[in-house]
């Protein structure tokens, strides 16, 4: 949580308000300062939910961090906490409320802030008696949803503190938001004008295309050659994906457009890195092509409104591995190598022979080969491919997929 640990081991009265934010909007903001009046604690926590068990949000954690951020960063007695979206797998309540709790003194009040459909299914979630233990809720009345007494005696008896919200109700729809900011409509009343500027920027709520609009829209691109080698590419992934267990429709999108930026020129190549943050190191500058990969994950996100970590992560590393590659890096990075439309070149026989046996073994002659290349045109190897190729030594030697 980087410097939100300062103040929290200080923080005697703490209000926690989960959620996907998906986008932050008025509704939670209200509630936030309802809570701030009626309960008087020094901070009310926003927390991004990370990988949720249950729906999981439709942008990933960092862009709903930042518009969080951004709608209550003017409010001192808010804050945003990254703690559930930087926690690996799934995120549970229990957790989080157990780290707060090991933060905050040991006498700290920390009321946790929750809708009222969530007060009727709490008993089904994750370690619910621990969270009554260490936390006290505050139920927030949503339309639709209505708390009976008996359902709330029920929650006292096994030592649930309950406070219920008068005032706000959470009765504005993240789902209603993102379908209207889709078809372009304006939603200036229902969310910070902040989150809107943001959201829009990075067109993070635009529709997104279907994959055959996807391909007609990247054929009309492309050279011919490299659409037909996009679609090898294509073919490749989605057997590797079905052999090995993996997402096919994740390898689809990445094979997709593995190759969306590799026909910029060098410059805009260059200045599209500027200009989208990309931060490039003395060899990926000289030699701007191996860049191709890093701008088409930006380029998936930005053109294609794709969001999800694992394909961009495929496509960002696919020229040169990386040192905690996925197996979906490993299906995009093979199948990059060994597509049917490839001109022979000479490892290519011997890749294809152990691609589905070990996708490691193929990966590693891959890597070997072309490495081998680049030290005998004179050109550096990138850190990125020389920890690559490490990892999947080691991963063929344990038998690691």
């Amino acid at each position: 949580m980087g410097t939100t640990h300062d103040y929290l081991e200080r923080c005697d009265r703490l209000a926690v308000m989960g959620g996907s934010f998906d986008p932050i909007h008025n509704g939670h903001i209200a509630v936030a300062h309802a809570v701030l009046q009626n309960f008087k604690p020094r901070r009310v926590l926003f927390l991004p939910c990370g990988q949720s068990p249950l729906k999981p949000p439709s942008i990933d954690g960092e862009h709903r961090f930042m518009m969080t951020l951004s709608a209550v960063c003017h409010v001192p007695e808010f804050d945003v906490s990254r703690m559930e979206i930087n926690r690996e797998g799934f995120s549970f309540t229990v957790d989080t409320i157990s780290e707060l709790r090991e933060i905050c003194p040991l006498d700290a009040v920390i009321y946790f802030i929750i809708g009222a459909d969530a007060v009727l299914d709490i008993l089904k979630w994750r370690g619910a008696d621990e969270i009554f233990k260490k936390c006290e809720l505050i139920a927030v009345y949503r339309p639709g949803y209505e708390i009976d007494d008996e359902h709330l005696r029920d929650l006292r008896g096994r030592g649930a503190v309950i406070h219920m919200l008068e005032g706000p109700k959470l009765d504005v729809s993240s789902t209603q938001i993102r379908e209207d900011m889709a078809e372009g409509k304006a939603v200036g009343g229902l969310v910070p004008q902040a989150v809107e500027e943001y959201a829009t920027k990075r067109g993070l709520y635009s529709p997104k295309p279907s994959f055959e609009q996807a391909k007609a829209i990247l054929e009309s691109r492309l050279s011919p050659r490299r659409f037909t080698h996009t679609l090898g590419t294509i073919i490749e992934a989605e057997k590797l994906a079905q052999h090995y267990g993996a997402d096919v429709e994740k390898a689809r999108w990445a094979a997709l457009l593995h190759d969306c930026a590799k026909e910029y020129s060098a410059d805009k190549k260059r200045a599209a890195c500027a200009a989208w943050g990309i931060i490039l190191d003395e060899i990926l500058y000289e030699d701007i092509d191996i860049a191709h990969s890093l701008l088409g994950a930006e380029s998936a996100k930005r053109d294609y409104h794709i969001h999800d970590k694992e394909i961009c992560q495929a496509i960002a590393y696919h020229t040169t591995g990386h040192k905690n590659m996925t197996l979906l890096d490993k299906i995009i990075l093979l199948a990059d190598f060994i597509e049917p439309y490839r001109c022979d070149y000479p490892p290519l026989e011997e890749m294809r022979k152990h691609a589905y046996k070990d996708i490691n073994k193929a990966l590693l002659i891959g890597m070997k080969d072309t490495i081998q290349e680049l030290k005998e045109r004179g050109k550096p190897i990138h850190k990125w491919s020389k920890s690559a190729l490490e990892t999947l030594k080691n991963h063929a030697k344990r038998g690691v997929v």
